[in-house]
Protein backbone atom coordinates (compact mmCIF):
# COMPACT_ATOMS: atom_id res chain seq x y z
CA UNK A 1 0.00 0.00 0.00
CA UNK A 2 1.04 3.30 -0.95
CA UNK A 3 -0.15 6.84 -0.74
CA UNK A 4 1.89 10.30 -2.08
CA UNK A 5 2.42 13.08 0.55
CA UNK A 6 -0.08 15.84 0.57
CA UNK A 7 0.70 18.69 -1.40
CA UNK A 8 0.14 21.89 0.93
CA UNK A 9 -2.42 24.18 -1.26
CA UNK A 10 -4.35 23.93 -4.99
CA UNK A 11 -4.56 27.50 -6.34
CA UNK A 12 -5.46 30.00 -3.03
CA UNK A 13 -7.77 26.81 -1.67
CA UNK A 14 -5.81 24.41 0.91
CA UNK A 15 -6.19 21.02 0.76
CA UNK A 16 -7.42 18.87 3.18
CA UNK A 17 -4.41 16.41 4.36
CA UNK A 18 -6.29 13.28 4.90
CA UNK A 19 -6.62 13.23 1.15
CA UNK A 20 -4.06 11.83 -1.22
CA UNK A 21 -3.89 13.99 -3.77
CA UNK A 22 -0.37 14.70 -6.39
CA UNK A 23 -0.36 17.79 -8.28
CA UNK A 24 -0.59 17.15 -11.94
CA UNK A 25 1.51 13.78 -12.62
CA UNK A 26 -0.45 11.05 -11.26
CA UNK A 27 -2.22 10.35 -7.82
CA UNK A 28 -2.16 7.46 -5.69
CA UNK A 29 -4.83 6.17 -3.10
CA UNK A 30 -5.39 3.58 -0.83
CA UNK A 31 -5.49 0.00 -1.89
CA UNK A 32 -2.68 0.68 -4.47
CA UNK A 33 -4.63 2.00 -7.02
CA UNK A 34 -3.07 4.71 -9.22
CA UNK A 35 -5.35 6.80 -11.48
CA UNK A 36 -3.19 8.08 -14.70
CA UNK A 37 -5.37 11.75 -14.69
CA UNK A 38 -3.32 14.11 -16.96
CA UNK A 39 -3.26 14.15 -20.89
CA UNK A 40 0.98 14.25 -22.22
CA UNK A 41 1.41 11.97 -19.74
CA UNK A 42 3.53 8.46 -20.43
CA UNK A 43 3.95 5.65 -18.57
CA UNK A 44 7.41 3.37 -19.48
CA UNK A 45 8.86 0.13 -17.49
CA UNK A 46 12.11 -1.00 -17.24
CA UNK A 47 12.50 -4.25 -14.61
CA UNK A 48 10.39 -4.39 -12.03
CA UNK A 49 8.88 -0.70 -12.18
CA UNK A 50 6.56 1.58 -14.20
CA UNK A 51 8.34 5.18 -14.82
CA UNK A 52 5.66 7.87 -14.86
CA UNK A 53 6.63 10.92 -16.68
CA UNK A 54 5.18 14.38 -17.72
CA UNK A 55 6.92 17.18 -18.48
CA UNK A 56 10.12 17.64 -16.16
CA UNK A 57 7.95 15.25 -13.73
CA UNK A 58 8.97 11.57 -13.58
CA UNK A 59 7.91 9.25 -10.10
CA UNK A 60 8.55 4.96 -10.43
CA UNK A 61 6.18 2.83 -8.87
CA UNK A 62 7.29 -1.07 -8.36
CA UNK A 63 4.54 -3.63 -10.13
CA UNK A 64 4.66 -5.55 -7.39
CA UNK A 65 2.66 -2.48 -5.71
CA UNK A 66 0.01 -1.67 -8.09
CA UNK A 67 -3.55 -3.90 -8.29
CA UNK A 68 -5.27 -1.45 -10.97
CA UNK A 69 -4.77 1.56 -12.80
CA UNK A 70 -7.21 3.42 -14.36
CA UNK A 71 -6.16 5.53 -17.46
CA UNK A 72 -7.81 8.66 -18.99
CA UNK A 73 -7.60 9.90 -22.20
CA UNK A 74 -4.00 11.88 -23.11
CA UNK A 75 -1.83 9.31 -21.53
CA UNK A 76 0.94 6.82 -23.41
CA UNK A 77 1.66 3.48 -22.28
CA UNK A 78 4.51 1.96 -23.86
CA UNK A 79 4.42 -1.39 -25.49
CA UNK A 80 6.70 -2.30 -23.02
CA UNK A 81 4.61 -1.63 -19.74
CA UNK A 82 1.57 -3.10 -21.51
CA UNK A 83 3.00 -6.36 -21.81
CA UNK A 84 4.58 -5.91 -17.98
CA UNK A 85 1.11 -4.82 -17.14
CA UNK A 86 -0.24 -8.22 -19.08
CA UNK A 87 1.83 -10.06 -17.43
CA UNK A 88 1.84 -9.12 -14.12
CA UNK A 89 -2.47 -9.29 -14.27
CA UNK A 90 -2.53 -5.85 -13.25
CA UNK A 91 -6.26 -4.78 -13.68
CA UNK A 92 -5.84 -1.74 -16.54
CA UNK A 93 -9.23 0.39 -16.72
CA UNK A 94 -9.13 2.98 -19.46
CA UNK A 95 -11.96 5.50 -19.24
CA UNK A 96 -13.21 8.40 -21.37
CA UNK A 97 -13.11 12.55 -20.42
CA UNK A 98 -16.23 12.07 -18.34
CA UNK A 99 -15.55 9.24 -16.92
CA UNK A 100 -17.48 6.27 -18.74
CA UNK A 101 -15.99 3.07 -19.30
CA UNK A 102 -13.87 3.01 -22.17
CA UNK A 103 -12.42 -0.74 -21.76
CA UNK A 104 -9.99 -2.97 -20.29
CA UNK A 105 -6.58 -4.63 -20.64
CA UNK A 106 -6.75 -8.27 -20.25
CA UNK A 107 -4.39 -11.35 -19.51
CA UNK A 108 -4.99 -15.07 -19.58
CA UNK A 109 -6.93 -15.71 -16.53
CA UNK A 110 -8.78 -19.19 -15.07
CA UNK A 111 -12.47 -18.88 -15.33
CA UNK A 112 -15.70 -21.66 -15.07
CA UNK A 113 -17.67 -22.71 -18.33
CA UNK A 114 -20.20 -23.45 -16.07
CA UNK A 115 -21.00 -20.24 -14.68
CA UNK A 116 -21.16 -18.64 -18.63
CA UNK A 117 -23.76 -21.64 -19.59
CA UNK A 118 -25.48 -21.43 -16.63
CA UNK A 119 -25.94 -17.42 -17.47
CA UNK A 120 -27.00 -18.22 -20.86
CA UNK A 121 -29.56 -20.27 -20.06
CA UNK A 122 -31.25 -18.04 -17.59
CA UNK A 123 -31.32 -15.38 -19.74
CA UNK A 124 -35.37 -14.03 -20.75
CA UNK A 125 -36.38 -17.12 -17.99
CA UNK A 126 -38.64 -16.65 -14.95
CA UNK A 127 -35.57 -17.56 -12.83
CA UNK A 128 -33.53 -14.76 -14.43
CA UNK A 129 -36.29 -12.02 -13.48
CA UNK A 130 -37.19 -13.24 -9.89
CA UNK A 131 -32.97 -12.56 -9.64
CA UNK A 132 -33.61 -9.53 -11.63
CA UNK A 133 -35.60 -8.57 -8.79
CA UNK A 134 -33.25 -9.19 -6.04
CA UNK A 135 -31.26 -6.65 -7.64
CA UNK A 136 -33.09 -4.14 -7.86
CA UNK A 137 -34.49 -4.43 -4.00
CA UNK A 138 -30.67 -4.04 -3.12
CA UNK A 139 -30.30 -0.70 -5.09
CA UNK A 140 -33.80 0.33 -3.38
CA UNK A 141 -33.30 -0.71 0.08
CA UNK A 142 -29.75 1.18 -0.19
CA UNK A 143 -31.47 4.30 -1.55
CA UNK A 144 -33.88 4.33 1.20
CA UNK A 145 -31.28 3.75 4.05
CA UNK A 146 -29.14 7.24 2.65
CA UNK A 147 -32.44 8.99 2.44
CA UNK A 148 -33.58 8.10 6.26
CA UNK A 149 -30.15 8.86 7.30
CA UNK A 150 -30.38 12.58 6.03
CA UNK A 151 -34.47 12.59 7.33
CA UNK A 152 -32.85 11.82 10.63
CA UNK A 153 -29.95 14.23 10.44
CA UNK A 154 -32.56 17.52 10.11
CA UNK A 155 -34.70 15.49 12.82
CA UNK A 156 -37.62 14.94 10.71
CA UNK A 157 -38.79 18.14 10.09
CA UNK A 158 -38.21 18.04 6.22
CA UNK A 159 -41.22 17.93 4.79
CA UNK A 160 -40.30 17.21 0.93
CA UNK A 161 -37.72 14.90 1.83
CA UNK A 162 -40.27 12.77 4.44
CA UNK A 163 -42.39 12.63 1.22
CA UNK A 164 -40.02 11.58 -0.91
CA UNK A 165 -38.79 8.49 1.44
CA UNK A 166 -42.45 7.79 1.84
CA UNK A 167 -43.11 7.54 -1.91
CA UNK A 168 -39.38 5.40 -2.34
CA UNK A 169 -41.32 2.83 0.06
CA UNK A 170 -44.52 3.06 -1.21
CA UNK A 171 -42.87 1.75 -4.60
CA UNK A 172 -40.46 -0.24 -3.06
CA UNK A 173 -43.09 -2.17 -1.61
CA UNK A 174 -44.28 -3.49 -4.78
CA UNK A 175 -41.50 -5.10 -5.92
CA UNK A 176 -40.21 -6.12 -2.38
CA UNK A 177 -43.53 -8.52 -1.72
CA UNK A 178 -44.20 -9.74 -4.42
CA UNK A 179 -43.88 -13.73 -4.47
CA UNK A 180 -44.28 -14.24 -8.04
CA UNK A 181 -41.44 -12.67 -10.18
CA UNK A 182 -42.40 -9.06 -11.98
CA UNK A 183 -42.55 -8.84 -15.42
CA UNK A 184 -39.54 -6.99 -17.25
CA UNK A 185 -42.08 -3.99 -17.67
CA UNK A 186 -43.91 -3.82 -14.39
CA UNK A 187 -39.74 -4.22 -13.10
CA UNK A 188 -38.36 -1.40 -14.68
CA UNK A 189 -41.70 0.78 -14.34
CA UNK A 190 -41.21 0.65 -10.25
CA UNK A 191 -37.53 0.59 -10.56
CA UNK A 192 -38.47 4.25 -12.23
CA UNK A 193 -40.72 5.44 -9.57
CA UNK A 194 -37.96 4.12 -6.76
CA UNK A 195 -35.36 6.15 -8.98
CA UNK A 196 -37.59 9.85 -9.34
CA UNK A 197 -38.44 9.12 -5.45
CA UNK A 198 -35.21 9.06 -4.59
CA UNK A 199 -33.35 11.60 -6.26
CA UNK A 200 -36.16 13.90 -5.67
CA UNK A 201 -35.40 13.27 -1.94
CA UNK A 202 -31.11 12.82 -2.73
CA UNK A 203 -31.15 16.66 -3.61
CA UNK A 204 -31.82 17.67 -0.09
CA UNK A 205 -28.31 16.11 1.08
CA UNK A 206 -27.06 19.07 -1.27
CA UNK A 207 -26.84 23.07 -0.55
CA UNK A 208 -29.45 24.94 -3.18
CA UNK A 209 -25.84 26.53 -4.64
CA UNK A 210 -25.24 23.47 -6.15
CA UNK A 211 -28.10 23.94 -8.30
CA UNK A 212 -29.45 20.06 -8.24
CA UNK A 213 -32.76 19.11 -9.07
CA UNK A 214 -33.03 15.54 -9.43
CA UNK A 215 -31.09 13.42 -12.01
CA UNK A 216 -30.28 14.40 -15.58
CA UNK A 217 -27.30 13.34 -17.93
CA UNK A 218 -26.41 13.16 -21.25
CA UNK A 219 -25.18 16.01 -20.81
CA UNK A 220 -24.79 16.40 -16.65
CA UNK A 221 -26.74 19.53 -16.61
CA UNK A 222 -25.59 20.77 -13.00
CA UNK A 223 -22.26 19.85 -10.71
CA UNK A 224 -23.72 16.92 -8.89
CA UNK A 225 -24.91 15.37 -11.75
CA UNK A 226 -21.39 15.76 -13.43
CA UNK A 227 -19.68 14.34 -9.99
CA UNK A 228 -22.57 11.23 -10.27
CA UNK A 229 -22.02 10.94 -13.71
CA UNK A 230 -17.93 10.37 -13.15
CA UNK A 231 -18.67 8.25 -10.28
CA UNK A 232 -20.92 6.02 -11.84
CA UNK A 233 -18.66 5.41 -15.05
CA UNK A 234 -16.20 4.18 -12.15
CA UNK A 235 -18.18 2.11 -10.78
CA UNK A 236 -19.18 0.21 -13.94
CA UNK A 237 -15.34 0.07 -14.96
CA UNK A 238 -14.72 -1.60 -11.87
CA UNK A 239 -17.99 -3.95 -11.97
CA UNK A 240 -16.97 -4.95 -15.09
CA UNK A 241 -13.59 -6.14 -13.92
CA UNK A 242 -15.87 -7.83 -11.20
CA UNK A 243 -17.93 -9.62 -13.45
CA UNK A 244 -15.17 -11.22 -16.14
CA UNK A 245 -13.04 -12.37 -12.68
CA UNK A 246 -16.18 -14.19 -11.76
CA UNK A 247 -16.44 -15.19 -14.88
CA UNK A 248 -19.15 -13.81 -16.64
CA UNK A 249 -20.39 -12.52 -19.96
CA UNK A 250 -20.71 -8.95 -19.08
CA UNK A 251 -23.08 -7.99 -22.02
CA UNK A 252 -25.97 -10.73 -21.09
CA UNK A 253 -28.28 -9.20 -18.40
CA UNK A 254 -31.33 -10.17 -16.85
CA UNK A 255 -32.90 -7.27 -15.90
CA UNK A 256 -31.02 -4.73 -18.88
CA UNK A 257 -31.27 -7.57 -20.55
CA UNK A 258 -30.04 -7.97 -23.60
CA UNK A 259 -29.35 -4.15 -25.42
CA UNK A 260 -27.58 -4.68 -28.21
CA UNK A 261 -23.10 -3.00 -27.65
CA UNK A 262 -24.24 -2.65 -23.77
CA UNK A 263 -22.39 -4.36 -20.44
CA UNK A 264 -26.12 -5.24 -19.45
CA UNK A 265 -24.77 -7.61 -16.87
CA UNK A 266 -22.66 -4.99 -15.17
CA UNK A 267 -25.50 -2.39 -15.11
CA UNK A 268 -27.11 -5.36 -13.20
CA UNK A 269 -24.87 -5.90 -10.56
CA UNK A 270 -23.63 -2.26 -9.79
CA UNK A 271 -27.22 -1.21 -8.93
CA UNK A 272 -26.98 -1.86 -5.46
CA UNK A 273 -23.15 -0.40 -4.87
CA UNK A 274 -24.58 3.11 -6.78
CA UNK A 275 -25.59 4.51 -3.52
CA UNK A 276 -23.06 2.77 -1.52
CA UNK A 277 -20.62 3.95 -3.28
CA UNK A 278 -20.67 6.53 -5.53
CA UNK A 279 -23.76 8.84 -3.81
CA UNK A 280 -22.34 8.47 -0.86
CA UNK A 281 -18.76 9.65 -2.03
CA UNK A 282 -20.57 12.77 -3.93
CA UNK A 283 -21.97 13.49 -0.69
CA UNK A 284 -18.44 13.25 0.92
CA UNK A 285 -16.61 15.11 -1.38
CA UNK A 286 -19.24 18.30 -1.16
CA UNK A 287 -19.66 17.96 2.39
CA UNK A 288 -15.94 18.44 3.21
CA UNK A 289 -16.02 21.50 1.07
CA UNK A 290 -12.98 21.01 -1.24
CA UNK A 291 -15.02 21.42 -4.35
CA UNK A 292 -17.08 24.74 -5.09
CA UNK A 293 -19.56 24.54 -8.38
CA UNK A 294 -16.51 26.65 -9.83
CA UNK A 295 -14.13 23.81 -10.24
CA UNK A 296 -16.81 22.65 -13.10
CA UNK A 297 -16.52 23.42 -16.56
CA UNK A 298 -18.92 23.67 -19.67
CA UNK A 299 -18.10 20.29 -21.31
CA UNK A 300 -17.10 20.59 -25.03
CA UNK A 301 -20.42 20.41 -26.94
CA UNK A 302 -21.42 23.55 -24.11
CA UNK A 303 -24.72 21.99 -22.94
CA UNK A 304 -23.75 20.31 -20.52
CA UNK A 305 -21.37 20.44 -17.00
CA UNK A 306 -18.02 18.70 -16.53
CA UNK A 307 -15.84 17.63 -13.33
CA UNK A 308 -12.57 20.07 -13.93
CA UNK A 309 -8.98 18.69 -13.49
CA UNK A 310 -8.71 19.36 -10.19
CA UNK A 311 -11.99 18.62 -8.68
CA UNK A 312 -11.14 14.86 -10.45
CA UNK A 313 -8.37 14.33 -8.76
CA UNK A 314 -10.06 14.98 -5.28
CA UNK A 315 -13.29 13.63 -6.19
CA UNK A 316 -11.69 10.31 -7.47
CA UNK A 317 -9.68 10.76 -3.48
CA UNK A 318 -13.18 10.62 -2.18
CA UNK A 319 -14.62 7.69 -4.05
CA UNK A 320 -11.09 5.23 -3.94
CA UNK A 321 -12.18 6.05 -0.12
CA UNK A 322 -15.48 4.24 -0.79
CA UNK A 323 -14.28 1.37 -2.48
CA UNK A 324 -11.07 0.89 0.28
CA UNK A 325 -13.45 1.00 3.12
CA UNK A 326 -14.03 -2.37 5.05
CA UNK A 327 -17.46 -3.05 6.24
CA UNK A 328 -18.15 -6.89 7.77
CA UNK A 329 -19.36 -8.94 5.09
CA UNK A 330 -22.07 -11.03 7.14
CA UNK A 331 -22.23 -14.33 4.23
CA UNK A 332 -18.64 -14.55 5.00
CA UNK A 333 -18.81 -13.15 8.77
CA UNK A 334 -15.40 -10.91 8.00
CA UNK A 335 -14.29 -7.02 7.29
CA UNK A 336 -14.25 -6.76 3.24
CA UNK A 337 -13.44 -3.70 1.36
CA UNK A 338 -16.27 -2.49 -0.79
CA UNK A 339 -13.92 -3.77 -4.10
CA UNK A 340 -13.96 -7.33 -2.73
CA UNK A 341 -17.52 -7.21 -1.72
CA UNK A 342 -18.18 -6.44 -5.60
CA UNK A 343 -16.24 -9.12 -6.45
CA UNK A 344 -18.02 -11.29 -3.96
CA UNK A 345 -21.16 -10.41 -4.46
CA UNK A 346 -20.97 -11.38 -7.82
CA UNK A 347 -19.29 -14.61 -7.20
CA UNK A 348 -22.83 -15.22 -5.17
CA UNK A 349 -24.99 -14.53 -8.33
CA UNK A 350 -22.97 -17.06 -10.42
CA UNK A 351 -23.39 -19.65 -7.76
CA UNK A 352 -26.86 -18.51 -7.76
CA UNK A 353 -27.32 -19.44 -11.34
CA UNK A 354 -25.18 -22.74 -11.72
CA UNK A 355 -27.28 -24.38 -8.35
CA UNK A 356 -30.29 -22.40 -9.91
CA UNK A 357 -30.81 -21.16 -6.18
CA UNK A 358 -32.41 -17.93 -5.42
CA UNK A 359 -30.76 -17.12 -2.14
CA UNK A 360 -29.03 -14.24 -3.47
CA UNK A 361 -29.40 -10.75 -0.76
CA UNK A 362 -27.70 -7.48 -2.09
CA UNK A 363 -25.47 -5.83 0.21
CA UNK A 364 -27.29 -3.16 2.68
CA UNK A 365 -26.04 0.19 3.51
CA UNK A 366 -26.15 0.07 7.38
Amino acid sequence: MFCLPMIGVTGMRAIAPDIPFCNHLYHTVPMTTLYLTEPGTVVQCQNAALTVKHKEQSRQLRLAELDLIVVSPGVQLTSVALSRLLDQGIETLFIHQNGQFRGRLQSGFATNPAIRLAQYRTVDTGFGLALAQRLVVGKVRNQRVLLQRRHRMTTGQNVELAAAIAELITASQGIERNNAPLTRDQLMGLEGLCGRAYFQGLQHWFPAAWGFEGRNRQPPRDPVNALLSWGYGILLSRVFAAAVQAGFDPYLGFFHATQAYRPNLVLDLMEEFRPLIVDQAVIATIYSGLLTPDDFEPSPDGEGIWVGAVGKKLFLAQLERQFCKRLLYSPQNRRLTMSQIILEQARWVGRCLVNQTLDYQGFMLR
